[in-house]
């Protein structure tokens, strides 16, 4: 079962010979390992029998007509990944990844110039898919209709987003940035259409709660130990964590990039409150736990909030507030593994170290140097915990995700700690450290991925389809 990269064109029908709906060489045949004719060809979701004539040229060229291209609904692409199946008879074009966005300004004015922050994102994963046999189209709820065998979306032709329309993807990639869009009703009625009736794997698929998060990795004999205690906010547990600990942490449950953010210190009898705003931090004092409990129940009225046990963590440069963003994904076998480490500091004005809260982010080595440690864990320390979280919540979880976002922090004895784990990891070009890359290195196991899950990597994994059509069965 090969997988070989092939050269695809499209012409008319009259240029075949009756009955001929594809030719291709007969080495190129040979390397495919195609013994039968007619076959199935699959395109996505696509599936069309035709019959093959071969030619003597020794190239990867494969001729297809108009009519069968049509059936397919195949859009021109250069380069494509063939892959023949004997046992259903199958030769697979592709794959097609879909990767699923929230609707953006520029895409409902039908002014596909840019996709918003994610559009150098997305022109990287369209031109590292081209570059390796894949066709990426990024499509909205909107486009997606219950019942429909095809989808509407945009592809990079040339340097520019055209709209088109494919068949169903292979698999999709949810990159969803709105938990209000991906919770609607409508949305998730066709994201079932598309995971249960049509079979197709939808990765990242959700959100990720804070609480359910805690809930899961808590059991974990593993995991737990370096989990920082988080209940559900309400009076009582605030009153009972305030007993035990120093300092407080209150984050929404459904919270991101460091929004809502408050921390609580409490010492001599004097109780602080510091609340993160886009312009630096809010301070404000309360003599006494009834007092500050009035003032946080106020603050936060009816919201999800949970309360965090507070750490002692290592500061960078003295004052500045630092944790760690440990990127993990699924590789080409897929097994969890580490791409990318980065240190994220706080602004000195900033209780948290989100880039939208003012921060920067620099390697996660060069900052781990700096840390001033008697006991500094390694880079290699930092990224094995991470890789160890990944594994325990994938086996815990019940969802498909391939790509996880890990928030370790360090404490001021050198242990590691486990912040939080985002299922959406920012992509904008400001979580770019090294901005000379053509494409960045999750761009390309995010690929790897894609194709393992088309049984289209190596190991090359066999899947069954449709039974052979009967008619015109001959020998190639």
């Amino acid at each position: 079962m090969a997988l070989v990269k092939v050269q695809l064109q499209i012409i008319p029908d009259r240029h075949f010979p009756p009955g001929i709906h594809m030719v291709m060489s007969r080495l190129l045949a040979k390397k495919l390992e195609i013994k039968t004719n007619p076959f199935w060809i699959k395109f996505g979701s696509a599936t069309q029998s035709g019959m093959t004539a071969l030619s003597r040229k020794s190239s990867n060229l494969v001729l297809i007509s108009f009519t069968l291209a049509s059936q397919l609904n195949m859009t021109d692409q250069v380069s494509i990944n063939a892959h023949f199946n004997p046992k259903s008879v199958r030769l697979k074009l592709g794959p097609i990844l879909g990767i699923l966005m929230n609707p953006h300004q520029e895409i409902e004015k039908e002014k596909i110039e840019v996709f918003g922050l994610m559009s150098n994102f997305l022109s990287e994963c369209a031109q590292v898919g081209k570059s390796r046999g894949l066709v990426v189209m990024i499509f909205t709820p909107r486009e997606i209709e219950v019942g429909a065998t095809t989808l509407s979306g945009w592809i990079l032709d040339n340097g520019m987003w055209k709209k088109t329309t494919l068949p169903l993807p292979d698999t999709i990639y949810n990159r969803i940035t709105s938990r209000k869009i991906e919770q609607q009703q409508d949305t998730q009625d066709k994201l079932n259409f598309l995971k249960q009736q049509k079979q197709i794997p939808i990765f990242n698929e959700m959100f990720l709660n804070k609480f359910e998060v805690y809930q899961i990795l808590v059991a974990s004999n593993q995991i737990r130990k370096i989990l920082p205690e988080t209940r559900v906010f309400h009076a009582t547990n605030f009153k009972e964590m305030s007993h035990q600990y120093p300092v407080l942490y209150l984050k929404p449950d459904n919270g991101s990039l460091g929004s809502g953010i408050i921390r609580i210190t409490h010492a001599g009898g004097k109780w602080v409150y510091e609340s993160a705003t886009p312009n630096g931090t809010l301070t404000k004092t309360a003599s006494s736990l009834v007092t500050m409990s009035k003032m946080l129940s106020k603050r936060i009225g009816k919201q999800a909030y949970l309360v965090q046990q507070g750490l002692y963590l290592v500061k960078y440069d003295g004052n500045r507030q630092v944790d760690f963003r440990v990127l993990a994904q699924k590789n080409s076998v897929g097994k969890w593994q580490i791409t990318s480490a980065v240190g994220r500091i706080a602004n000195d004005q900033h209780i948290v170290s989100n880039l939208a809260r003012g921060g920067t982010i620099r390697k996660a080595s060069d900052v781990l140097a700096e840390l001033k440690l008697a006991r500094r864990p390694s880079i290699t320390q930092l990224k094995s915990r991470a890789l160890e979280i990944a594994n325990a919540f994938d086996e815990l979880v019940n969802g498909h995700f391939a790509e996880l976002g890990i928030d370790l922090a360090i404490d001021v004895n050198g242990y590691i700690w486990l912040i939080e784990i985002n299922s959406k990891p920012s992509k904008t070009n400001d979580t770019v450290i090294d901005q000379s890359v053509v494409a960045r290195p999750s761009v390309m196991r995010l690929m790897d991925y894609v194709l393992y899950l088309a049984g289209m990597s190596t190991p090359i994994r066999s899947t069954t389809n449709k039974k052979i059509p009967t008619k015109r069965r001959k020998s190639l």
